[in-house]
């Protein structure tokens, strides 16, 4: 196997995405217990490996999912259907993949939890983190077929990933908590959407009936921006709640928001082409990423 074309179906553009829900949580943990010892930045490293391993194999798996069903046939930068990756040989890694990662688990639950109960609740929602980011298009009846990809995207790569994460560092979670993790799923959601948007002409040739084909181009591009400006709307409330005035560096996003929502909105219109819809995709993980950044650093510097 080419390692240079393994790491490059990885999709490495994707991996600030899932450190920012890691990010963003131990930060919250910050804010709540003070400095981090010892034992808390073993597990703020842990939970971040383990987030970026789930987002590599969820990529992985896309691949290869898409590859084997033809959905990818016209795309060049999927290396299973262009043939530069052995479908077995993805197959078996991606296995070998999902072991090592239900592994680190394991040991970052081991490390975070005295209590068993909360051990095997957290082991559980690891398995379905697992299982999720595997059957998106792998399977004989992949959910990211059946329009129900962007659920899961909120759940995993929002929710567990922002509360779980937080949680295994303080065992507390409180509505503020809440009100980041959605926001922060919905950026995760806008990241699967744009993706989705982009390939909504090919996919219905295909009969992958994503969010964005079942909606169409005008109803789905509406929804994203209600879901993008929700998303820091939920931010801005979460500063109000919080009285924190560092949280004001956030508005250095306001113009390259304004920017990416403007060429979403080009394209419903059919101005521009899926192609140069598709540099959005890139655009929009490092919109998440930065807000993640700027909210984290603005929670630790309002710490007293």
């Amino acid at each position: 196997m080419n390692i240079q074309v393994f790491l490059h179906a990885t999709r490495p553009h994707t991996y600030p995405l899932a450190m920012t829900g890691v990010l963003v949580a131990n930060a919250l943990a910050f804010a709540k217990l003070g400095m981090f010892d010892g034992k808390q930045w073993v597990i703020f490293a842990l939970t971040t490996h383990v987030a970026v391993g789930l987002q590599i194999l969820a990529n992985l798996a896309n691949d290869y999912g898409d590859g084997v069903k033809g959905t990818d046939a016209h795309r060049t930068d999927r290396q299973t259907a262009q043939g530069n990756l052995v479908q077995n040989e993805l197959k078996t890694v991606i296995i070998v993949w999902a072991g090592f990662i239900f592994a680190c688990g394991v040991g970052l639950l081991w490390l975070s939890f005295a209590n068993w109960l909360e051990f095997f609740v957290f082991l559980a929602f690891g398995i379905l983190s697992i299982l999720g980011a595997m059957a998106y298009t792998m399977g004989k009846r992949p959910y990211g077929y059946f329009a129900k990809g962007e659920i899961a995207v909120f759940v995993f790569f929002g929710l567990l990933n922002v509360l779980g994460s937080l949680y295994l560092q303080t065992q507390d979670l409180q509505v503020a908590d809440m009100i980041v993790a959605v926001a922060i799923g919905l950026l995760c959601v806008c990241v699967l959407m744009i993706n989705n948007m982009r390939d909504i002409d090919d996919d219905v040739k295909t009969d992958k009936r994503t969010l964005a084909v079942v909606l169409g181009k005008e109803k789905i591009s509406q929804l994203y921006w209600l879901l993008l400006l929700t998303a820091f709307w939920l931010l801005l409330v979460f500063a109000v709640l919080q009285h924190n005035v560092y949280l004001l560096s956030m508005v250095l996003l306001i113009y390259p928001i304004g920017k990416h929502l403007a060429v979403v909105y080009q394209y419903r219109d059919g101005k521009i082409s899926p192609h140069q819809l598709a540099v959005q995709l890139k655009t929009i993980v490092g919109l998440a990423f930065a807000s993640g950044l700027l909210l984290s650093i603005g929670i630790c510097l309002n710490y007293k």
